[in-house]
């Protein structure tokens, strides 16, 4: 018998073995390859239940917080919405060519590209792309509501009548000083000059009557969605346009550095909405950095910009006064998240203006969440956007001495604006609840 050595054994066994190695190979690598699919599958499983789970809590838990702070609200059934499906929304064509404009280089301190539609824009500084101060935005308008508000100001006279203002030495308004006006539109107005510390001969101008009337331009015009952008993207849980004015100025010397706002929680805006600037002329807002550094930003159309709890900011320095007519006009719309915690807050460290009546916070009160609600307090997948109107139930209260002020004099409502304040019924401050129970329809009302 022949004996094999192990050492050097025949070239068949050699290729027996080799083919027996292939095989255990081939047989490893196919049982490695399907436990990795086993184990990956099971972990894909795992990560989609575990998914799930997070995404359940956190919607609970969003919905939670928002309705700790909203649980005024009453439900009711949400018509579906989106920025561009209704004759109030951003048009498909016009707005998403404004939006591509560029527009990168103007200013020169901020980041000016435009905004998209539907996101908002945190301005920050050009030359390291950090953020300028944490509630400074901008947003993308519709087109439709610049044209608007120009067309408005010029129907009744207000862009006239700013022009006037400015441009005459007789009809000038003195710093610190005011004049109720009847316009075009049959409304009193209330034109009011800075006092000199703003050293400027910039006018804020305002309607009492006439705040139902601005705020039906804004709503027929595109704001609401500018709402439903806003809200959105800062998780608000409702918003309310509640005090409405027009900035017109031709001449500062110095911007007045200041807040609009402050201790809302974030909840409350001024946007301002440009409507007529002058050609050539330097950017028009300064905005104050959380380090205290200065930048400029340049007014750009259809272009709203934020400025909320601590944004500080003034006008830029300009005289426009060799230029005759030119100014630089632009709406403000102040708009807020009112709660229970901020109410009070938003009426001491907010209000400026004849209207709403400052102290009046049962009239604030009455406006939370009319223009625009979230969805996740509403337990639907759409957001509320439109005109509730504000609560019916609400009733002017006046002071004891106003009958006896009347008696004394009959015109004290427009001579005395701290008496008118305290009399808003035998001043006629406030429409009837008659008017928003024949003119809204959005039930059931806010209780």
């Amino acid at each position: 018998m022949t004996r094999i050595s192990k050492k050097n054994p025949p070239v068949f066994m050699h290729t027996a073995r080799k083919k027996q190695k292939h095989v255990v190979l081939i047989w490893k690598k196919n049982t490695a390859i399907l436990s990795v699919i086993i184990i990956l599958s099971l972990l894909f499983c795992l990560c989609e239940k575990l998914g799930e789970r997070i995404g359940t809590y956190l919607n609970d838990h969003s919905r939670e917080t928002i309705s700790s702070t909203s649980s005024f609200l009453p439900t009711i059934s949400l018509p579906k919405s989106s920025i561009y499906d209704s004759q109030f929304a951003y048009d498909a064509n016009e707005d998403v060519h404004s939006a591509l404009r560029n527009t990168e280089d103007i200013g020169n301190s901020f980041i000016q590209q435009r905004p998209e539609i539907g996101k908002l824009s945190q301005i920050k500084w050009k030359e390291d792309d950090s953020i300028v101060t944490p509630n400074a935005h901008r947003v993308l308008l519709p087109a439709k509501l610049t044209r608007a508000l120009k067309k408005y100001c010029l129907d009744i006279g207000l862009t006239a009548l700013a022009r006037n203002f400015i441009l005459s030495e007789e009809n000038n308004i003195e710093p610190d000083g005011f004049r109720l006006v009847t316009l075009g539109d049959g409304n009193v107005w209330y034109a009011q000059r800075p006092a000199k510390k703003w050293q400027s001969d910039m006018h804020w101008i305002t309607d009492e009557k006439g705040h139902e009337s601005y705020l039906k331009l804004l709503n027929e015009n595109g704001f609401l969605s500018v709402l439903n952008v806003i809200g959105n993207e800062l998780g608000l849980a409702g918003l309310v346009a509640y005090q409405l004015t027009f900035i017109v100025v031709s001449h500062c010397e110095q911007g007045f550095i200041h807040h609009d706002t402050h201790d809302t929680g974030d909840r409350t805006f001024n946007v301002i909405i440009p409507l007529e600037t002058v050609d050539d002329s330097p950017p028009e807002l300064i905005i104050q950095g959380t380090d205290f550094q200065i930048g400029r930003l340049q007014y750009e159309e259809n272009v709203g910009i934020l400025l909320g709890d601590y944004a500080e900011h003034a006008t830029s320095e300009c005289d426009y006064r060799d230029k005759p007519g030119s100014m630089r006009l632009a709406a403000t719309v102040y708009i807020t998240d009112i709660n229970e915690d901020n109410l009070q807050d938003v009426n001491d460290k907010s209000l400026t203006q004849i209207f709403p009546i400052k102290d009046d916070v049962n009239w604030l009160w009455s406006q939370r969440g009319r223009h625009w609600i979230n969805a996740k307090i509403r337990n639907t997948e759409v957001h509320f956007s439109g005109d509730r109107g504000r609560d019916p139930l609400f009733s002017a209260a006046d002071d004891e001495a106003c009958q006896e002020w009347k008696e004394e004099e009959e015109s004290f409502c427009e001579r005395d604006l701290t008496k008118r304040s305290l009399c808003p019924e035998t001043c006629d401050v406030y429409l009837a609840g008659s008017f928003y129970e024949s003119n809204f329809s959005m039930k059931p009302w806010l209780k």
